[in-house]
This record gives structure tokens, sequence and C-alpha cells, in this order.
């Protein structure tokens, strides 16, 4: 593959309240040894003069750049903004803090000359993190287990996992999925509900997602965003961060969320530090009896999927 050839290749990247690192991804991604068809940024960020400002300052910088405003910060949104948007058949998501090789781009691209990939979730590295040959012990429980693929996982393979942080996938599937869920109020579990809806896709046309370490990045977690978030050092989950964690269990797997749901309140209502200062114990579980409410809202009015098909709406 030469370089500098263009791409066809839509890059979608959310945005919010974090203009310093996203314009150093664009400077990498205008860095890329294959160009990318578009650059679409779905800007989140409440408009200002100073805003418009910097925007203009780095689309003279980086070519093939569009900002589209979207009023409301939620990243799912987004997301189905840039989908409607985009001009590629292939859409590459990357989050708009990581940091890539000049060769990102061609990595996944170079995947789709097979016909029965449908999606490559690339790797992706915490900041100072090394590749993995292993897996958890989580993820071998029975109906959960596939949410705990490592996403620094160092070998290719065929995964029902996503990650959105660096994931490329043809228009066509993700329209068929019906994308991203708008009930995801936070970052978080968006990309793994997607992952399952893309996984039925592909098992019903003969088709594949991979996992593909040689289209690595690492993500460098800014401050900021609009991911789940605790109140204090004791209550580490918010009500916002039980109700996009419950709602993902509970809607895509019943009865059988118990265990993970059990889990969750281990880690973060029954910790020790809680139990000497039962204050915060009773203040995280009413978080967790408030999120658990909202969940129940949520799949009580169901699914808020960007794309529907006929027989849907």
């Amino acid at each position: 593959m030469q370089d500098n050839r263009i791409a066809g290749l839509s890059v979608i990247i959310p945005t919010y309240n974090r203009y310093g690192v996203l314009f150093d991804t664009l400077r990498l991604l205008s860095q890329q040894s294959l160009k990318p068809l578009e650059i679409i940024v779905i800007d989140q960020t409440t408009p200002s003069a100073q805003a418009k400002h910097l925007k203009e300052a780095i689309s003279m910088e980086v070519p093939y750049l569009r900002f589209i405003d979207s009023a409301f910060p939620n990243a799912s949104i987004a997301r189905n903004r840039g989908i409607r948007e985009a001009r590629s058949d292939l859409l590459l998501f990357l989050d708009d803090d990581v940091v890539m090789p000049v060769d990102l781009l061609e990595k996944h691209f170079s995947n789709y000359s097979d016909q029965k990939i449908a999606a490559v979730s690339g790797q992706v590295l915490e900041n100072g993190e090394k590749p993995t040959e292993e897996f958890s012990r989580s993820y071998y429980l029975k109906h959960t287990g596939w949410t705990y693929f490592p996403l620094n996982y160092s070998r290719r393979c065929e995964v029902i996992n996503l990650n959105s942080c660096n994931l490329s996938i043809r228009k066509e599937i993700i329209i068929e999925a019906g994308g991203f869920d708008e009930n995801y109020i936070r970052t978080f579990f968006d990309d793994t509900d997607l992952a399952l809806r893309v996984h039925r896709v592909c098992l019903k046309k003969g088709l594949k997602a991979v996992h593909d370490p040689q289209a690595t990045l690492i993500h460098l977690r800014s401050a900021g965003g609009n991911r789940p978030a605790g109140l204090n050092e004791y209550i580490i989950a918010d009500r916002y961060a039980w109700m996009v964690w419950l709602y993902f269990l509970i809607i895509n797997f019943g009865l059988y969320s118990y265990q993970e749901i059990l889990r969750r309140l281990r880690y973060a209502v029954f910790r020790r530090v809680n139990f000497l200062k039962p204050r915060y114990l009773v203040m995280a579980l009413a978080e967790f009896l408030l999120g658990f409410s909202l969940a129940l809202k949520a799949i009580k009015r169901g699914r808020r999927l960007g794309f529907l098909h006929d027989d849907e709406r």
C-alpha cells in the first residue's frame, strides 16, 4: 500500500471540553501514512468566540477536517451524528485523547480486503501499559466474560467486544445493528452494548469482528470528557455511573446479570473503607438505588438507537 494514498475511510471523533488533547490527536491524524477521506469532529463543547477561533486555527493545519456542533454532551448521540454525516462506507471511531503511530489508519484499512470482516477493534494501551497475552479470571464467566476481553491483548483473534476508542467498522453493519444506544448518558458500556448487537448481525450474515493488535494506539484518559464518575474517594460511583452499568447489564443479560451487579456492589459500595465510615456506606448505597431507579426508567422507555429499521419505528 502506497504512502499518502487517500483511504476511503471517515474518521469520527466526539469531543467535550478537551481542545488541547483533541488538537494533538488531530495533528497526529494529519501525519498518517494513509490519509483518511475525512475527519469528522462532533464538538459537544459549549460554543464561544474563543472555541470558534481555536477550531479555525486547527482547521488551517489539518486538511479534510470538519467540525459539527452538538448541543448535548452525549458521546452516543455524537457518534450517531458522525455516522449520518460520514461520506465513506468505512468508519473509524477514535477518542479525542489518543497517541497513534503513523500507520494506524493503514493497519485498519488493510483488514477490509477480506470481505468477511465487518469490524476491527484495534489494540488500546493505557499510558505506560504493555501488551499482554493473559486473560483475567473474569473473562471466563459464562455469560458476561466476553466483556472483559483485554484491550491490550497482543494476538489477533475474533472478538465480540469492540472499543470505540479505536474501532473501524463497515457503515452498513453499524447501521443494521442500530448504531449507538443514546440511553448511555455517560461514556461507558455504550460501545460494549453496540458490540453485542454487531455480533448478532455478524452471526446472521456470516461475518466476523476481529481484534488487530497491529492497529495500536495509546489512550491517555485525559481529564474531562463525560465518563462515569464518583463523588469522592469513598463514593466512587455516582448515580449516573450506576445507571449506565445497570442499564447495560439488565437490558442485555436480564437475570443473568445478578453476578455482575453483586460484583460491582462489592467493588463500589461495600468497601472496607466505607464500613469504617458508615455515613459514606449509606451515601454510596443511596447512589446505587438512585442509579437503579434511573436504569429501570430507561429500560421501561426502551432503547434509543440511532438507526431503526422500518418494523421498529
